[in-house]
């Protein structure tokens, strides 16, 4: 490991730091109880962990969730059967943000994945 001080100040790094220390509000668990992803909340920023790295921050509750709803997806398509498990602190946080919007959870879950499509999807060719 090295001592460097860039070492210390990447994002990359601190966001692990952080990720280590901070309790879990959601597991994604396959049928064999594995752990595929995961939730933490510090400083009022919700990180997804993935492999027991952190790979996104976000201070919307929901958006963790529709992150995680959305890992699991991927991993149904390939066969994997996954359990989620989310703490009352980030279904609440997730509820409050819904309700603010206007929507319940299931339906603002449901536009956060129709926004992600409409950011990721290919654009339709033109001829």
């Amino acid at each position: 490991m090295s001592n460097s001080p860039g070492s210390r100040r990447s994002p990359a790094a601190k966001a692990a730091r952080q990720a280590q220390g901070a309790p879990i509000h959601a597991q994604l668990r396959d049928g064999s109880g594995r752990v595929l992803a995961g939730a933490t909340l510090e400083d009022g920023e919700w990180t997804m962990v993935l492999g027991g790295r952190p790979v996104a921050s976000t201070p919307s509750a929901a958006m963790l969730l529709a992150m995680l709803r959305h890992t699991a997806a991927v991993q149904g398509r390939a066969g994997v059967r996954t359990r989620l498990s989310v703490s009352k602190v980030l279904d609440a946080a997730a509820c409050a943000e819904a309700q603010a919007a206007g929507r319940t959870l299931a339906a603002h879950l449901d536009w956060l994945e129709a926004e992600r499509r409409s950011r990721n999807d290919p654009a339709p060719a033109l001829h």
